[in-house]
């Protein structure tokens, strides 16, 4: 069956895209994506895919220069320096927000709102990577500001944890950061902590987690980017989601990924987590162009070409539903149910 035809009423929730960094170093958000472009990723691309709402990042580059990257900073102790990108990408959202280009989620009711395809694209803000918040004690205005989901660290980790290119567990501050957070609701992403990290936020809270873009370690064992299947039960545990990251690289080694590569990550994860645990984190465009892109999704359009490999593959009978029911819960479903966990009304 021809999957634009048989998708085409259905609608996305994409759990991890890099909105505002792109923005911030040079690319017009606001444009149409031609055929013969490098990149995939707009405003423009994320309607015409179907995308009605995304995790929207503030990502920040510890390390990176500052003088060519918008978003780096120097180091976890430059406070001043991780704050000031993180809320330079804080107000590229809400001038977006002011445009009517987009509609930043805060409630419930909002995140409702965007499903239904009432106004433009909904994003849910995440920051990947804690530095921009200063101390604990700023955590209730950036959630005034509309933050609603917090990785810790990013790969090269923070003061507060180690990340998954850094070893450390969680910082006596990383301890009163995750007590913040829990405190006003914002929902955990574990995608970039280091394994030490991961199993102190465990210990140290019960609130629900997500894995926003984060593939199966039991395929790809070489790095902790990847999440292991105790880390999958983890998350099934508190009733989490998990979303397929479509970075080449992290479906596949030493070849151009495909659609059969996304097909087994998801699985795999999905027979641990349970199909209603599952769904998409694309990290569309990242960082990285098409060319490392699974071949068979090039654009946001292609995104139903993954609902056809799972249904080849059996999704259906794992999920225990009619197609057109686990399709819908897939692809925006089980996260919205997770999000309007941790939403307030």
């Amino acid at each position: 069956m021809n999957s634009d035809h048989h998708d085409a009423p259905l609608h996305w929730i994409d759990g991890h895209l890099d909105l505002a960094y792109l923005a911030l170093n040079g690319r017009d958000m606001l444009q149409s994506v031609p055929d013969d472009a490098p990149h995939a990723l707009t405003l423009p691309a994320l309607r015409s895919g179907g995308v009605r709402v995304a995790l929207g990042t503030i990502f920040t580059e510890l390390g990176g220069d500052s003088a060519i990257e918008a978003v780096a900073y120097r180091d976890s102790e430059d406070v001043e320096g991780a704050h000031r990108v993180g809320v330079a990408q804080l107000e590229w959202y809400h001038a977006m927000e002011r445009a009517g280009e987009i509609s930043i989620v805060r409630t419930r009711e909002d995140l409702a709102r965007a499903l239904r395809g009432e106004g433009p694209l909904g994003i849910v803000i995440l920051m990947e990577c804690a530095d921009p918040i200063s101390t604990p004690d700023e955590v209730a205005w950036w959630h005034t500001q509309g933050l609603r989901v917090v990785g810790l660290s990013w790969g090269h980790g923070s003061r507060y944890a180690g990340g998954n290119a850094r070893a450390g567990g969680l910082t006596p501050i990383g301890k009163r950061m995750v007590d913040a957070l829990d405190s006003v609701g914002i929902l955990h992403d574990a995608s970039h902590l280091s394994r030490a990290a991961f199993d102190d936020l465990c210990a140290h809270s019960s609130a629900r987690i997500i894995a926003s873009h984060s593939n199966a370690a039991a395929l790809l064992p070489h790095s902790e980017r990847h999440i292991t299947d105790e880390q999958i039960a983890t998350i099934r545990d508190r009733d989490g989601w998990i979303g397929l990251n479509l970075y080449g690289r992290f479906l596949a080694d030493g070849r151009r990924a495909t659609i059969d590569d996304c097909v087994a990550h998801t699985m795999h994860v999905a027979r641990i987590a349970g199909a209603s645990r599952v769904g998409l984190g694309s990290d569309l465009d990242g960082g990285f162009g098409r060319e490392q892109l699974p071949l068979e999704i090039q654009s946001t359009e292609h995104y139903g070409r993954l609902l056809d490999g799972l249904s080849r593959a059996g999704f259906g009978a794992l999920a225990a539903m009619p197609e057109h029911g686990w399709r819908a819960q897939f692809a925006a479903k089980n996260l919205a149910r997770v999000l309007e966990s941790s939403l307030p009304q």
